[in-house]
């Protein structure tokens, strides 16, 4: 899978980001691939481990793999991605 830029995405290309990783990884899962092998070989979380606060990365990281979707958990997890996302652009034109 290839990963994006998440400072080049908007709010609604960031969901559609979330739900192409789970479908990605649940596709990963019924091909008989095993998680630990999975996370171990992929970098898909690695834009999301550098902007996300440490206290809401694990979440992030279970919301994903377990293809959580409702609208609850997914925006709340958007609203921590975009205030993340607006405090690293502030940090590096700074």
């Amino acid at each position: 899978m290839k990963t994006k830029a998440l400072s080049l995405l908007d709010r609604e290309g960031l969901k559609e980001y979330l739900f192409e990783i789970q479908d990605y990884i649940d596709a990963n899962m019924e091909d008989g691939q095993d998680i630990d092998d999975f996370l171990d070989n992929t970098d898909i979380f690695e834009e999301f481990e550098k902007v996300l606060p440490d206290e809401e990365y694990p979440v992030f990281v279970i919301t994903i793999l377990n293809k959580i979707r409702s609208d609850y958990i997914i925006n709340r997890l958007l609203d921590v991605l975009e205030t993340s996302l607006s405090r690293s652009a502030v940090g590096h034109s700074a």
